[in-house]
């Protein structure tokens, strides 16, 4: 078997939410030997495709010789131990709107209000195909049944956001939930990031 090449290279292989984040950093141009792979989001749709596609991923960055780190929250089931098994380093965090905000001020709002549901702009801009149609949500009884127990839609608002809060309340009005807005805070996602280049 050949020996991967040594090249220096650190791989983020992360999914396509995180690339406001990422671009507003500047990551890219703070470290001229960093490298970012963006897997689409709809393949939340589907886990066990985005656990194939996070492997080839995986598999591809190490015989380059590249350092990985996986930019994803619990999106896939054992994804801790997928990336132990291919020695890739794993941002903390459960969910992309705990990274985004830092997970102290995730607990804190599900600590206010349980009944949370967390959106950002990747998912406003694709809620019928993220979420209205594939858990059917035209039919009222099936709403009421997945969203019962939610109180709130939390807008994690970026930097970069265009203009959609019109569009976040049209979908709070349609889940029946109140709509509160947060901006997001990059320094907990940035922090572990620059930890792991340097682990």
């Amino acid at each position: 078997m050949m020996e991967p090449k040594q090249t220096g290279i650190i791989r983020i292989i992360t999914c396509a939410v995180f690339k406001p984040a990422l671009d507003h950093l500047q990551l890219e141009t703070r470290f001229p030997n960093l490298r970012i792979t963006y897997l689409k989001s709809n393949l939340h749709l589907q886990p066990l495709k985005l656990g194939e596609s996070l492997v080839r991923e995986f598999e591809a960055a190490s015989q380059a010789g590249e350092k990985i780190v996986c930019l994803y929250g619990n999106c896939v089931p054992g994804i801790v131990d997928l990336c132990e098994v291919h020695g890739v380093l794993k941002v903390p965090g459960d969910f992309c709107h705990e990274m985004l905000l830092g997970p102290d001020r995730y607990r804190e709002a599900i600590d206010q209000t349980a009944g949370t549901y967390f959106i950002e702009r990747e998912v406003t801009a694709n809620f019928d195909e993220f979420c209205r149609i594939p858990l059917e949500l035209d039919d009222e009884k099936m709403k009421r049944y997945l969203f019962e127990h939610y109180q709130r839609l939390m807008y994690v608002r970026q930097p970069t956001d265009p203009d959609i809060q019109e569009q976040t309340k049209e979908i709070a009005d349609f889940l029946g939930l109140t709509l509160e807005v947060q901006e997001a805070d990059y320094s907990y996602l940035e922090r572990k990031l620059i930890e792991l280049f340097h682990f």
